[in-house]
This record gives C-alpha cells, structure tokens and sequence, in this order.
C-alpha cells in the first residue's frame, strides 16, 4: 500500500513554535517514512531547516505586515491552494497558525480534502485587545474552525477555551502537546558562545522569545533594575518590542547587565550559560522556550498565563486554576501571576538567593521536559492523520 501523503500549509517558516514544530514533524514523517510529506508556504521565509527531500511551495515572496492585506489574500490564497490541492492530491491538508488555518479551511470546502487545524495560542488572551482586527479574527476562528475535520490543541487550555468560548465542539478537538528532540538539544547546549562576556552561571537569567508585546519582557526589565549589581540577563530573540525594549534598558543604565543577542540559531548554548530562565508572557498557547531551558538545566519562573505553563510546570493540579495574585512553587519551577510585579521579583530573588532550591527544580524540571519526547508525540500526530484520512 503506498504512503499517505501529508501536506502542511504554513503561513511562513519564519521564528516562531508553531513554524518550530511544523518542520520537526515535517521532518520526521520523512526520515521515519511515516507518510509522503510536502510543505506550502503562503510567504517565502525559511528560518527552520527542511530536508531537501521534501518539496516546498510558496504562493508569495512579498512578506506581508499589513493586516487588510493578509485579511484581503484569504481567498486568494485558499483558491491557490485548491488548485494545489488537486494537483499535488495529498490525503489530508495539515495547517499551523490562523492565517494559513483559514486558508485551509476554505480550501477544504472547494476540494472536498480533509483539513485538520492546530490550535497554537489562547485565543481569547490573544485577541483580548478591542480592535478591528481582533473582532475580525474571532469571528473567522468562530465561523471556520468548526467546518475543519480535526482540531489539534496544543494545550488543555486552548481547547477549554475554543470549546466555552467559541463553542467548538469538544469531540472534533484532542491535545497534542510540542515534540522535542532531547538529545539533539541537550548537544547543542553544549557548545560555548563566542559573542558573550564572562558569566558567573548562579547570577545570570535568560529569555528566549519573540520581543512582543504580549511578552511582558519590560517588566523582567524594570524588575532587574532592582536587582544586585552583579546579576546578568540574556535576552535571546528579535521582534516588532525590540527597539522599545532597548530603549528601556538605555534609560535604566542597564545595558552593561542585560545583553541582546539577536536571533540565535542555538539557542540552548545561551540558556545553558544561565541558571535561572524567565517568561512573563500575559498568554500563552504552550510555550516551546520554556521546556527548551527545562532540557538545558535552567530552573524556570513562568507567569500563569492561559495556557501551557501550569500544564507544564504544574501537571497534578487543575490546568485552568490560575493564579490572581502571588505566586506558586511547584514540582518542576514557580508560577506567578499574570503582570504581578512584586510577586515575580520575589520569585527571582528566592532563585537567586537559595542555591539548593534552584539546583532541585532544575534538576525535577528536566526529568519533567523528557516526557515531551519527540518520538512520543510524533506518534500521537500519526494516529490522528490516520483517524481522520481513515474516516472522512
């Protein structure tokens, strides 16, 4: 029986988790001969490596940032890949954040093609902004996403949410959490970069992440202002908050104690120069960098954003018990809630100052980011392709 053939539509393999796990899937189902894997890109940027077996297709070089354009190009964009669809005739159409979701979507409708979505962020944190665009995006969410065949989650807060919230039903939804090629991490942060100064490990913090708002990262920043004189903040990462970000650490005199490294592609070297890694995210949908520095020995605070972190970091206990205020020791790293200033300066004061607390939650947290195995999930991801191609 010759293999099914999976085709993953994207909006981009630009930075960014979801384009992250699209390639290692994409990868894999190749090297591992599961399925006949092809890739379409609605815009022709290629961060990730693909294998050069893999055929790629892109629909456009022009990179759009204008949210008309991109709302305008949705049509455009499901009859091309229709059109695609019946040439290239893959057993099922996979999509990976909203945009390439709804082109998907539209053009299962056309062809007749089963089209399963993956559900990356928290869509009402995400959206949680009154504007335009916003109101525009939840209704597409609300109006496309049940007509898909499959829904795949990354969290058990994002169906929650889909599910209360934009009333998808609940059986047309599952929970596949982000796959990790442990090994292959754990190598790399073995390597030594060549661009930082001397660190003391014990006194040095590390984010990893798009410089976006929804990130937070200014509070980490006004909250290190406070700190001891010789404590260090890496900031891996670029993004549309970077020259704000900058701008901040300027006026604070910080730039001598927080270092920008740009886009890195080893991130692990930088989180393994750290003992400690942050994310004060407001949302979340399962954050990738956050079990990345789990594998590399960093002992992690979190904000208890919707969604991801407490399933993470907090397994046993109710996915969706956020916290207020304050913040939370858990098995694996601390939770603080959302935008609490005060509670996340304690935390990295506690991590800081008590050296057999941080060393027992590195150690637990990466026992606890093992079980994200790549080949664990990647066949979970398999079962469910062949659920809805045996089905539909």
């Amino acid at each position: 029986m010759p293999q099914k053939k999976v085709l993953f539509v994207v909006n981009s393999l630009s930075h960014g988790g979801a384009e992250k796990v699209l390639s290692l899937l994409a990868n894999s189902f190749h090297d591992k001969a599961l399925f006949t894997v092809e890739i379409v890109l609605l815009e022709n940027v290629r961060t990730y490596p693909v294998s050069p077996e893999i055929k790629i297709t892109t629909f456009s070089d022009d990179v759009q940032s204008n949210a008309v354009k991109k709302l305008l190009m949705l049509p455009v964009d499901a009859v091309r890949l229709a059109k695609y669809v019946r040439q290239s005739d893959p057993d099922v159409v996979v999509s990976f954040i909203f945009r390439a979701d709804f082109v998907n979507i539209l053009s299962s409708l056309l062809t007749k093609k089963p089209a399963i979505v993956s559900a990356r962020v928290h869509t009402s944190s995400t959206y949680s902004q009154k504007s335009i665009g916003a109101t525009i995006n939840k209704f597409l969410i609300k109006t496309l996403y049940p007509k898909a065949d499959a829904i795949i989650n990354v969290s058990r807060g994002t169906q929650q949410d889909l599910t209360e919230n934009f009333h998808i039903s609940k059986e047309k939804q599952c929970v596949i959490y982000n796959p990790y090629e442990i090994e292959k991490i754990e190598a790399l942060a073995q390597q030594k970069p060549e661009t930082l100064p001397p660190l003391q490990k014990a006194r040095t913090f590390v984010i990893v992440s798009r410089l976006r708002p929804i990130k937070n990262i200014e509070m980490i920043i006004d909250i290190f202002a406070t700190l001891p004189e010789d404590t260090r903040l890496l900031i891996v990462g670029d993004g549309p908050h970077e020259t704000a970000l900058k701008a901040q650490v300027n006026a604070l005199k910080l730039q001598e104690r927080i270092l920008f490294t740009g886009p890195q592609k080893n991130p692990y070297q930088f989180m393994k120069q750290a003992a400690i890694y942050l994310s004060a995210s407001n949302a979340e949908g399962f954050p990738n960098a956050l079990v990345e520095a789990m594998l590399c020995g960093c002992a992690v605070i979190s904000t208890d954003c919707p969604s991801g972190p407490r399933e993470i970091l907090a397994p046993n206990t109710p996915f969706d018990a956020l916290l207020k205020k304050g913040l939370e020791e858990t098995p694996y790293g601390i939770l603080v809630a959302v935008k609490d200033h005060e509670a996340y300066k304690n935390a990295m004061l506690r991590l800081l100052e008590d050296q057999a607390k941080r060393e027992a939650l590195a150690i637990a947290g990466r026992k606890r980011a093992t079980e994200f195995r790549m080949e664990t999930i990647l066949g979970q991801y398999a079962r469910k392709i062949e659920e809805v191609t045996t089905t539909t």
